[in-house]
């Protein structure tokens, strides 16, 4: 329907209306306009089905997708931001309020960049689609991050643990006793389990640095090298970190869904 109704206002079938129509009016006989009619929606009909048109629906529709995904991410942006910390914590070189800022300002860059070429690149549509979407899931990944690892929490003193850990495995040792035996083994592996718990939760904010650090440096290489001629290597990347940050984000609500259930 749209593409009927470029075709109809296009100067290429209106002349053949208008022609008909000055005819009739300079003869007095409405039989030109009927022509005239015509001929206008044979042309409409014409022009809608030509590569030309084709062309010009496809570009609309790309667009105003694309349009829509990055109202989606200022609509994420307008959510999440307020939420992030603008200080710097544990274990970060950066405040996370700059980090996502810095992200956003490399996906709105790519997005303006493909605005202001004439005619839009299609190809590189997709890229920066993905990118967008990309850049939408950072914002997702860095708040569960948050959730997960900066939230007030009680702190565990490991080194405390550690202590008891040695102490219980000092008594069992001298202990012949089979009951003092089995509550002292009971007592070394739960302080055993917390302390692999916490080191595997340090393992996984590792993961999620590196992975949130990854993200960053491909939206940004993406956003200064897009029109270069080997930018489809980076926007493959891209594609990959799509793939990879869906996989982590869905990880993570896993994570935090699980956390929520222990809590209650």
């Amino acid at each position: 329907m749209r593409r009927i109704l470029a075709a109809a206002s296009d100067w290429r079938s209106l002349i053949w209306l208008g022609a008909g129509v000055v005819a009739a009016a300079v003869l007095s006989n409405p039989f030109p306009a009927l022509v005239g009619l015509g001929l206008f929606l044979w042309a409409v009909q014409r022009l809608a089905q030509s590569p030309v048109m084709e062309e010009a629906a496809e570009r609309s529709r790309v667009a105003n997708g694309l349009a829509e995904r990055y109202r989606e991410l200022q609509a994420a942006e307008r959510q999440v931001l307020p939420r992030l910390p603008d200080m710097i914590s544990r274990s970060e070189q950066r405040p996370t309020a700059m980090r996502a800022q810095d992200v956003l300002t490399a996906a709105r860059s790519l997005y303006q960049q493909w605005l202001a070429q004439s005619p839009p690149d299609l190809e590189r549509a997709q890229w920066v689609d993905e990118a967008l979407q990309l850049s939408h899931l950072y914002l997702k990944m860095l708040e569960s991050y948050q959730a997960l690892f900066n939230a007030p929490r009680p702190q565990t003193d490991l080194r405390a643990v550690q202590q008891r850990v040695a102490r219980n495995e000092e008594r069992l040792a001298q202990t012949t006793d089979m009951e003092a035996r089995r509550l002292l083994i009971q007592a070394i592996e739960m302080d055993q389990r917390v302390l692999e718990e916490q080191g595997d939760a340090e393992a996984a904010q590792e993961r999620y640095l590196a992975k949130l650090a990854a993200i960053e440096s491909t939206i940004d290489m993406l956003r200064r090298r897009i029109y270069e001629p080997d930018s489809g290597e980076q926007a493959s990347r891209v594609h990959e970190m799509l793939l990879e940050a869906q996989a982590m984000d869905d990880a993570m609500t896993e994570v935090q869904h699980r956390t929520r259930v222990r809590a209650r």
